[in-house]
């Protein structure tokens, strides 16, 4: 169905812009309402900057984190798979180098992705892909808030609507500190109520940590040296045996993990865990369907819950595998990266994931998915699933690697510690999520309702 707009022709002379999309209905309506708020442009109260041109120098030890869009999400960080950079690079580019406070915006891909710096992640830099706002010490502006209003639908329409390109979109740095924020009295609860939505998650981070330690202390991995070595020799029989004759697949680390784990007796993954490959097909769905379908990078947290907004099943392009709540997926595709994760229940929305997850359902009851999902991220595990790929664009490992995997009893007995911790873990990115939500909810009322209606949500969220 067409959808047009009609503008004066002065409006598009002084804006400067006559592309079509930029006066979409929507945009239009939206703007005209943040604007009956008292609002600033963002570059009036804010040092606004990008990250760095030049190649990064990447470095594998030591080194300063180096932060892109993909490591920027909706308030949120992925930090697994992030580069490092040297040391000398980074004091080279000193304008770039980030502060706890800043607010990071993503300025190509998912333009507008928003979030706040945190001081645990420091030192670190950014690339050219990302925005840097640095309030004023004056600004009157809190960057809990300024970052929450930057993911509600009136931040998100001026980061979508500002940004320009043909072959890809980039929001540049003009148009950033052109942003409209609003100078709203309820700045401050928004401010806490994004606060503790950053410490919730860190809370969730820890408990996920101390899962690992445990089970990694009662291994006893100090015994092992999962170190690579560059050079190394094995048998033309276990060559031919296997089938294989990459150099990598020998790797000694991997071997004396394995043996490490064989010593235990245990029995092996496929043995407990069932490899599930029920496919989903978009073709044929109804029109209306929606599904909630999750990529490889999602399961970089630990768990796949309903953060993840629903996609209708029309926009979807190719075919997923289906997922059940409990399951335990697992990516065969860079293994390195721990992008293993426990699927949660999501309502009576669908649940599909890429067709590079290894999905296993328990077939017995005595090792919970969450066990066995701190017990897959151990470097015991990492290690031989690294060491088992092949390919050369897109290195994967064959599921019956991680089938034939022993699971060491001690998994098993520590099962309840680790399921706990798991699931309030779980618990505490839950409610993560809820408060940001609220927090961007309070901004849109405020906006729209006035200040006497934000607060109103307020008490009856905290009711």
């Amino acid at each position: 169905m067409a959808v047009w707009s009609q503008i004066n022709y002065r409006i598009a002379r002084d804006g400067n812009r006559f592309d079509a999309e930029y006066y979409q209905p929507n945009y239009v309506s939206l703007l005209s309402v943040l604007r009956k708020a008292q609002t600033i442009p963002l570059g009036e109260r804010a040092f606004v900057t990008d990250g760095i041109h030049a190649s990064p120098e990447v470095v594998d030890v030591g080194g300063v984190r180096y932060l892109s869009a993909k490591c920027v999400k909706d308030n949120d960080f992925a930090l697994a798979d992030t580069l490092y950079i040297s040391n000398q690079q980074n004091a080279a580019n000193r304008r770039t180098q980030l502060r706890s406070g800043d607010i990071l915006i993503t300025t190509v891909g998912t333009i507008g992705n928003a979030a706040v710096v945190q001081p645990d992640f420091l030192p670190a830099n950014a690339d050219r892909h990302l925005g840097i706002v640095r309030l004023n010490d004056d600004s009157g502006l809190d960057p809990y808030f300024v970052a929450a209003f930057l993911t509600s639908r009136y931040g998100r329409l001026q980061t979508m609507r500002e940004a320009t390109g043909n072959v890809q979109l980039n929001l540049f740095i003009e148009k950033m500190k052109a942003l409209l924020i609003p100078d709203l009295p309820c700045q401050v609860a928004v401010a806490e109520l994004a606060r503790k939505a950053y410490d919730r998650r860190r809370e969730c981070e820890g408990l996920v940590r101390q899962a690992e330690s445990a089970l990694d202390a009662a291994l006893d991995l100090r015994r092992v040296d999962l170190t690579p070595r560059l050079f190394y020799e094995d048998t033309f029989v276990r060559a031919t045996a296997a089938g294989r004759f990459d150099a990598e697949y020998y790797q000694p680390a991997k071997r004396d993990a394995l043996k490490a784990l064989a010593v235990t007796k245990g029995r092996p993954v496929g043995e407990l865990f069932r490899s599930v490959r029920q496919l989903w097909q978009p073709e044929g769905q109804p029109s209306t369907s929606e599904v909630r379908n999750y990529n490889l990078t999602d399961a970089l947290s630990p768990f796949l819950d309903d953060t993840t907004p629903t996609t209708p099943a029309a926009e979807i392009d190719s075919t997923k595998k289906l997922l059940k709540p409990g399951d335990l997926v697992v990516s065969r595709l860079r293994s390195y990266l721990k992008e293993i994760a426990v699927v949660l229940p999501s309502g009576d929305v669908p649940t599909v994931g890429s067709t590079e997850f290894i999905v296993l359902r328990p077939t017995k009851t005595s090792i919970s998915p969450e066990a066995l999902l701190v017990f897959l991220r151990s470097p015991y595990v990492q290690t031989i699933l690294t060491w088992s790929q092949d390919g050369s664009n897109h290195p994967r490992f064959d599921e019956k690697a991680l089938l034939a995997i022993p699971i060491p009893p001690t998994v098993e007995k520590l099962q309840d510690e680790l399921c706990n911790k798991i699931k309030a873990a779980t618990s505490a990115r839950q409610e993560s999520r809820r408060l940001l939500d609220t927090a961007k909810r309070v901004v849109e009322i405020a906006i729209e309702e006035g200040e006497a209606a934000a607060l109103r949500f307020i008490a009856e969220k905290r009711g």
